[in-house]
């Protein structure tokens, strides 16, 4: 129970700082930029014909690999400076426990990327307010931006309308943020490993190889290989295969390669804070 209570108050010392500085909001403000542009079309249709959108405007937001790479990079600003080691870091480690320490980090990274997402979600209706409405399916505006030409006479693309096709608006939300806080939390544990068993800013370049995949594989290589490589396009529902259709990877391997990845990162960091000497790691 000590230890438990020990890594909830790491944790919440982090989510102190983290909420007390720029970096978290230097992140948000990112993507706001970047859901400003895909965002204006929909607010100027709905301007002009006076009907308001609904909430579920994320997994739109997710398509394009540059959508998807500024996404990765503004969870890789909040973790870069993984494993999280400062002057007092050694008293703090002193005082927990080098284990109670290490879960409070990986609790952290977690909840992090958990607020992270819900951001990111509710960025877009922020973006359009007050033209937004509450409606359990998908809406006018989107149903028509997805299924009609609309979208071009304000200089947007059309929305995808295989999303529309296969999910409820429900079940799209909740997959796209699912992937979004599964892959955050990937990327901040592989920052930890590899900051902390390798060097510093060794998991900083791993984790801009892994954005860069969404565009290089995309571009280098066939479709196929890059939907089941690439874990940034895997924000992107509308590439899953879906009772049998499609080029993408199923939920089942997406997110077992999640698992895979999160495991063995969060494992090979434990065993690193176990055998490091603690005046190696406040030297670090």
């Amino acid at each position: 129970m000590d230890r438990i209570r020990m890594s909830l108050r790491v944790c919440q010392i982090r989510l102190r700082k983290t909420f007390t500085t720029p970096r978290f909001y230097v992140a948000l403000l990112w993507i706001a930029i970047l859901f400003h542009v895909m965002t204006v079309g929909i607010r100027g249709f709905c301007e002009q014909t006076g009907v308001d959108v609904t909430f579920w405007m994320l997994p739109f937001m997710t398509r394009y690999n540059g959508d998807q790479i500024i996404i990765v990079l503004g969870a890789l600003l909040l973790f870069c400076d993984a494993p999280f080691l400062e002057p007092n870091s050694g008293w703090q480690i002193l005082r927990a426990g080098r284990k109670s320490w290490f879960w409070g980090n990986m609790l952290y990274i977690v909840v992090v990327s958990f607020f992270y997402t819900i951001c990111l979600s509710m960025i877009p209706v922020l973006l359009v307010f007050p033209n937004v409405g509450w409606e359990t399916g998908w809406g006018k505006v989107i149903s028509t931006l997805a299924q009609t030409n609309a979208a071009y006479t304000f200089d947007q693309e059309p929305l995808d309308y295989l999303i529309l096709s296969r999910f409820s608006p429900q079940e799209a939300m909740g997959l796209t943020m699912l992937a979004i806080w599964c892959l955050s939390v990937m990327t901040g544990v592989v920052s930890y490993a590899g900051n902390f068993l390798v060097h510093r800013g060794f998991g900083i370049v791993i984790n801009c190889g892994i954005a860069l995949t969404a565009l290089l594989l995309s571009k280098f290589s066939s479709i196929t290989i890059g939907y089941y490589c690439a874990p940034p396009l895997w924000m992107n529902i509308a590439s899953y295969k879906w009772q049998g259709y499609g080029n993408g990877p199923s939920m089942a391997y997406v997110y077992s390669v999640f698992a895979i990845v999160i495991g063995a990162c969060t494992i090979l960091s434990y065993l690193g804070i176990r055998k490091k000497d603690l005046n190696f790691v406040e030297e670090i």
